[in-house]
């Protein structure tokens, strides 16, 4: 008799770790998500806090999909590697959609619409426009789409990439440079905060550009993502979010 008892329970112990053990593997992994650590006002870190628009944003794409995650903070010129070795599991730090890109990640719908403007010194009456760069020294971001962009124009002296683009600003503002090309947001931002009137934006929007959430191809969470996107751009917690960090109201919601 006190055998079969304790096989009973034995086997009822057995069964209740069998559930945990079940329930347990049920449970999703916290995602790394890859932001930029200096990349105002869109993804950065401040006195070990990360913060910006697009911290904020994820954090509801976060909620509406339902996807516990964790921010690992890094330079521009980690997030494509650590995407594509695994170090983090995705990336929203603005991210530009691209077929080369394309080739090798999967991207979700894009989140954000902009474009690549230039910058020169206020009392440069020289450059007006990308057709005044002939023989200029043009500073940017290593690796960006503007670092490419910057290249393709025919005729410049110097291409200067920058790991930080707060340094090209700082150059351009000493002289060291004649001008920067990089993107509307993050210059309007440098303008207001730190050009010190020493600077200023010269022409047309030289091209537009949209950013998306990279991961790696079959991502399993890009559905979600972008169900959750959709959701925030038509209950209005995207315009929120957008005239809290840009003060404006966006041209064109996500999807439109």
């Amino acid at each position: 008799m006190n055998v079969a008892i304790r096989s009973a329970r034995g086997i009822g112990l057995l069964a209740v770790l069998l559930t945990l053990l079940i329930a347990g593997c049920g449970e999703e992994k916290p995602v790394k998500v890859g932001i930029e650590s200096n990349f105002r006002p869109f993804t950065y870190t401040e006195n070990g806090e990360n913060k910006g628009f697009e911290v904020e944003l994820w954090k509801a794409i976060a909620q509406k999909a339902n996807l516990q995650y964790e921010l690992v903070p890094m330079s521009q010129g980690e997030l494509s590697k650590a995407v594509k070795s695994g170090k983090v599991d995705m990336a929203i730090a603005g991210m530009t959609v691209n077929k080369a890109r394309k080739d090798n990640f999967a991207f979700s719908d894009p989140y954000f619409q902009t474009g690549l403007v230039l910058l020169t010194a206020s009392d440069n009456e020289e450059i007006k426009s990308k057709d005044d760069l002939k023989g200029k020294v043009i500073g940017t971001k290593s690796g960006s789409t503007s670092y490419i962009y910057a290249g393709g124009i025919q005729g410049t002296k110097e291409v200067r990439g920058y790991p930080d683009i707060s340094d090209a600003y700082t150059d351009l503002k000493h002289k060291k440079l004649d001008a920067v090309i990089f993107d509307e947001r993050n210059v309007h931002h440098f303008l207001q905060n730190d050009g010190e009137g020493k600077v200023k934006m010269v022409g047309e929007v030289l091209n537009k550009e949209s950013y998306a959430v990279v991961a790696k191809k079959k991502n399993k969470h890009l559905g979600r993502i972008n169900g959750a996107i959709e959701a925030l751009a038509k209950d209005g917690t995207y315009e929120a979010l957008y005239v809290k960090w840009f003060g404006s109201k966006p041209k064109k919601l996500p999807g439109q």
